[in-house]
């Protein structure tokens, strides 16, 4: 009799701690899905954030919305997420900007490291470095030789001081030792905008827009950013090609959690969104975007971030960049 009253509360036990499992994993039944974009509605995060939702939504079997809370380069966005319950019903959709901004912000209401925990890097994508069409090269070496020969004379345009393309340029600048002084603009059109006027003379941008202006014939393109070629421009070659040895840089997203939310949830959001982006379809849809998709663990991608920011965080120091 006692062995099977002991049996009954094993089993018991057995059953509690399943139930409890299966209620980490998944998130509150009552509770809207939501990812958080922290820029406007229209641009390449909110345009892949709505992708998400509806696919997470599917396979979840609820709704998925998109909030947009756009504003101070994304830290309002960031912010809400930090103080949103920490259950899984709400993630954040970054760019690489999660990482440049505590590089040169030292009084954010939050630590990246410690107020989030990654579910996923979503995707990645190489910069193109494009030049205005006036500007006497073909390739990497010879925009080299060209800047150092006319110092003072190649001006490179930006979206801002501080963003994700600022970064990537003042470290090709870095490890060329091109002689090239940058000029900020407010947006991404903006500069390229002005690299057609031949107010700039270069601008590294997302592949999907640098290549469909090269192609064009608006602007030439001089090499991808990545450390191999890709297949989304396999002809393009890379910029460590043309004489940067070493140089690596990509455009990436990840998503997010508030960092008390349980590893079983964080998990099961992880299982599903790898799914989603290893589709077929989302590859297809992906590439037309000019982005690949990274798919990794949340320890992966954890640690990641804290790699990119230790890297921005340097380089911030070394070339002087400072918040606006």
């Amino acid at each position: 009799m006692y062995a099977f009253r002991s049996s009954l509360r094993l089993a018991a036990v057995a059953v509690a701690l399943v139930a409890t499992s299966a209620q980490a994993q998944d998130v509150p039944a009552g509770k809207q899905m939501r990812i958080i974009v922290p820029y406007s509605a229209g641009g390449t995060s909110d345009i892949l954030g709505r992708k998400l939702a509806q696919q997470l939504g599917e396979r979840l079997g609820r709704q998925v919305i998109v909030e947009n809370k756009a504003g101070a380069g994304g830290s309002i966005g960031t912010d809400a997420t930090v103080r949103a319950d920490a259950d899984g019903s709400t993630l954040l959709l970054h760019s690489g900007a999660i990482a440049t901004e505590p590089a040169i912000k030292s009084k954010l209401p939050y630590d990246v490291n410690k107020d989030l925990a990654a579910v996923t890097t979503v995707v990645k994508g190489p910069f193109a470095l494009v030049v205005n069409n006036d500007l006497p090269v073909k390739n990497v070496a010879e925009f080299l030789a060209y800047a150092k020969a006319n110092p003072g004379k190649v001006n490179y345009g930006t979206p801002g001081v501080g963003t994700s393309v600022h970064f990537a340029t003042e470290y090709f600048k870095a490890m060329s030792k091109a002689p090239i002084t940058h000029v900020p603009y407010k947006g991404a059109s903006a500069a390229l905008v002005g690299l057609m006027g031949n107010e700039v003379q270069l601008v590294i941008d997302p592949l999907s827009t640098a290549k469909k202006y090269a192609e064009s014939g608006k602007m030439r393109a001089l090499g991808v950013t990545t450390a191999q070629r890709t297949d989304l421009w396999p002809q393009m070659p890379t910029i460590a090609e043309g004489g940067v040895p070493g140089f690596d840089t990509a455009v990436w997203y990840g998503l997010y959690v508030p960092a008390k939310t349980p590893a079983a949830t964080v998990d099961k959001l992880n299982k599903e969104l790898v799914a989603i982006l290893q589709s077929d379809d989302m590859r297809k849809w992906l590439s037309q975007e000019g982005l690949e998709p990274v798919a990794d663990t949340p320890a992966q991608s954890q640690d990641f971030l804290r790699k990119d920011i230790e890297r921005w965080k340097a380089l911030a120091k070394s070339a002087g960049i400072q918040a606006e």
